[in-house]
């Protein structure tokens, strides 16, 4: 079982039960995480998507809904956060498409 997952969580059973069709998802280490209004990414397990990887600052990235979009902005990461192979500029935040490849530290997670 992976225990890196905010999913495993009750606060990531809760969401479960909320998900509507249309939402859109993570999809990491195989398991798919709806996308809710703020979703914060990194090392530290106060985030809602821990994930452990030494590439990955402790608070790495976040996902907001802003509207009915989703966008990715970097926390001031060591290492950057790369959206499709591009890495997110400093301060900005950059929209997210249904089938495009975050990339934080070395871990991947597909946006569906």
């Amino acid at each position: 079982m992976d225990e890196t997952i905010y999913s495993e969580s009750e606060v990531g059973k809760r969401l479960d039960k909320i998900r509507k069709k249309e939402a859109r998802c993570l999809v990491f280490k195989g398991r798919k995480i709806p996308l809710v209004v703020r979703i914060t990414i990194g090392r530290d397990k106060n985030n809602l998507l821990v994930i452990d990887d030494k590439m990955t600052s402790r608070f790495h990235s976040v996902i907001q809904k802003i509207k009915s979009v989703y966008y990715v902005k970097d926390l001031d990461s060591r290492n950057g956060t790369f959206v499709n192979g591009a890495r997110v500029p400093k301060g900005k935040y950059v929209k997210l498409n249904p089938t495009d490849v975050l990339c934080i530290g070395r871990t991947e997670i597909a946006i569906t």
